[in-house]
C-alpha cells in the first residue's frame, strides 16, 4: 500500500494554514506546499473542505483557514479526506454475508483486526504530533 502524494500535500497545507494567523490565499498554500498547479491546490483544499478540516471564505479578502487545530485533526481525519478509502482490504467494503466460508470469515476476521490497529494508531496522531515529530512507537 502507498499513500498518494494528494496526502502529503494535504498535511503540508494544513501546516501552511496553521502558521499564517486569519485566512491564506490558495496561492500562498500552494507556494508553501511545493504544490505544481493551482488546479491541484484547490482540489487538495477542496477536499480538507469537504472533510470538514478547512474552511473557505469568498470574496476580495477571501482564502482558507484551519476549521479546528492541528492538535485536533489526526491523520485518519487526513486520510479520509484524500484516499480513495483507508481500508486495507476491498473484503471490509462490503458486508459480510451470511454464506461465507470459514476460511473467509477467518480472513476477514484477520483483515478486521489489522484495520482496527490502523484506525488506532492513525487516529491517535495529530497533524501537530507529526510536525512536533512526537510519533508514538509501535510496539507488538
Amino acid at each position: 500500500m502507498q499513500l498518494t502524494l494528494t496526502t502529503d500535500y494535504a498535511i503540508r497545507c494544513l501546516i501552511c494554514l496553521s502558521q499564517n494567523e486569519g485566512i491564506c490565499t490558495s496561492q500562498r498554500v500552494r507556494e508553501y506546499a511545493e504544490i505544481t498547479s493551482d488546479e491541484h491546490t484547490r482540489k487538495i483544499l477542496r477536499q480538507l473542505k469537504h472533510g470538514g478540516l478547512v474552511r473557505s471564505d469568498k470574496g476580495a479578502n477571501g482564502g482558507y483557514s484551519l476549521a479546528r487545530p492541528l492538535s485536533e485533526i489526526t491523520f485518519l481525519d487526513v486520510l479520509r479526506c484524500t484516499e480513495d478509502t483507508v481500508k486495507i482490504n476491498r473484503i471490509l467494503e462490503s458486508t459480510r454475508d451470511g454464506q461465507e466460508s470459514s476460511e473467509r470469515v477467518a480472513v476477514r476476521s484477520f483483515y478486521e483486526k489489522t484495520q482496527q490497529l490502523f484506525d488506532g494508531y492513525f487516529g491517535n496522531i495529530t497533524v501537530q504530533d507529526i510536525m512536533n515529530g512526537n510519533l508514538p512507537d509501535i510496539r507488538f
